[in-house]
């Protein structure tokens, strides 16, 4: 019961404020298309949810078609195809999040980073740093931090 109260109170609130959003923007959906997408995700999954825990409530009684349980089941899943398939939404909503940080993104000649703070500039400007150090002691600076593809990829692209 206390599941399916969270994701119906969720979603409630996801559908409220974008409805609000798109009273604020009469006409001009762009700015909304990725809350109209995630209240399209999220509908057949609250129903999933909650459909899933009344019949769990109900035992082998609510598998039966002697409760509206398999109905609503069945419903949830065409509602889910109705409007598009819910993977066609999912890859809306992310690229609708992913544009707004896309013009925010510092990118390197390796194109991964989304930030200027990231493990791969801070290994470049280790070994900037201390590279003449290590090579004095004659320490190869690739076995030098262990981070993985981070590190290989800055261990190639730095200039030592």
């Amino acid at each position: 019961v206390s599941e399916s109260w969270m994701a119906l109170e969720q979603f409630k609130l996801l559908v409220l404020r974008t409805a609000w959003l798109i009273d604020q923007n009469p006409g001009d959906y762009r700015g909304v298309r990725k809350d109209i997408a995630a209240v399209k995700i999220m509908c057949p999954q609250v129903i999933d949810i909650v459909v899933n825990n009344a019949l769990r409530i109900h035992g082998g009684l609510g598998l039966s078609w002697d409760m509206p349980f398999m109905q609503y089941l069945n419903s949830g899943k065409v509602m889910s195809m109705g409007d598009g398939p819910t993977e066609v939404h999912k890859v809306t909503l992310a690229r609708q999040v992913l544009a707004k940080y896309a013009n925010q993104a510092e990118t390197t000649e390796e194109g991964i980073n989304f930030t200027s703070y990231n493990m791969v500039d801070r290994y470049k400007e280790a070994l900037e740093k201390y590279g003449p150090v290590l090579q004095k002691a004659g320490v190869d600076p690739k076995w030098v931090g262990g981070y993985g593809l981070p590190g290989v990829l800055a261990f190639e692209n730095a200039k030592l």
